[in-house]
């Protein structure tokens, strides 16, 4: 064990534009394709010593199943692990990745156990994939930016591109979440998702800018069935006010670039920025 008392690890929450779902029965090989953005709004997550093994989110204790099987997986003895939120739960943004890619990141410093980043990454990605939490947000979230997820699986087997872009101002309103769960376990809907996921990425690749992302995501939106009334509604209104607008998959979330004064009718409006690292330790 390392002679540290406590080991911190900081990770960005990500947004995923469109996505096609890969899935393997091995879940180090399954994964998602498709594109999304980290964000400034991160999970610290900090670890230390204990008489007995026990996760808190946001300062509760906490089933956290997704960074409990990553505790399982890596601690040499029991473990306090605290891990404080700036995103949304449920919503799209990552949560779960971004608490168990912290979680991975602490216990290997922690621990000394000598993972490489990639390494501590695959655990997180293979216990969102275990509990249906999340494809590829622990992927984007390893990397930081623009994200291309070009080949399913876990960091180290998959294969990821970034898009450069600078830290720029996102504007965000969230109505609530949706079940990432119940959409991954619906096939007939999953083909249709998969079907205009593939599609977007393909597109992106010919023009890999921004403004495409915005424009691929925009129509995958639709196309994927996924939208509900208010979030094409709040869309239209920040393109009719010249900017660039997208649902958050998987929730009930709308971000965009530009026209963020159209998004104050449909929610209180958030505003961060485009992270441009990836999970680091603090």
């Amino acid at each position: 064990m390392s002679a540290a008392k406590a080991a911190k690890a900081t990770v960005p929450s990500h947004i995923t534009g469109f996505f096609a779902a890969k899935r393997q029965v091995d879940p180090k090989l399954s994964g998602s394709i498709g594109c999304g953005l980290t964000l400034n709004l991160d999970a610290v997550t900090t670890v230390e010593a204990a008489d007995e093994t026990e996760i808190l989110l946001n300062g509760r204790p906490s089933e956290a199943p997704v960074s409990r099987y990553v505790v399982e997986r890596l601690a040499r003895s029991q473990v306090m692990v605290c891990t404080q939120l700036d995103m949304p739960l449920g919503s799209g943004f990552g949560a779960s990745g971004a608490g168990a890619l912290g979680c991975a990141y602490a216990l290997n410093s922690f621990f000394d156990l000598g993972l490489t980043a990639n390494g501590a990454a695959a655990v997180a990605h293979v216990a969102e994939v275990l509990n249906r939490t999340g494809l590829g947000d622990v992927a984007g979230q390893n990397t930081g930016g623009l994200v291309m997820r070009l080949e399913p699986g876990a960091p180290g087997i998959g294969r990821v591109d970034r898009i450069p872009v600078p830290a720029l101002r996102v504007d965000y309103v969230v109505r609530g979440p949706i079940s990432t769960s119940d959409v991954l376990s619906d096939e007939a809907a999953l083909k249709e998702i998969n079907r205009a996921g593939e599609a977007a990425l393909k597109a992106l690749l010919k023009r890999p800018t921004l403004q495409e992302f915005m424009h691929l995501s925009r129509s995958f939106t639709v196309e994927a069935g996924l939208a509900s009334e208010w979030a094409l509604e709040a869309i239209e209104a920040v393109e009719a006010a010249g900017g660039q607008a997208s649902m958050i998959m998987l929730g009930d979330a709308v971000f965009a670039f530009g026209g963020a004064a159209a998004l104050n009718e449909f929610g209180e409006v958030h505003t961060t920025t485009i992270s441009q690292g990836g999970a680091r330790l603090d």
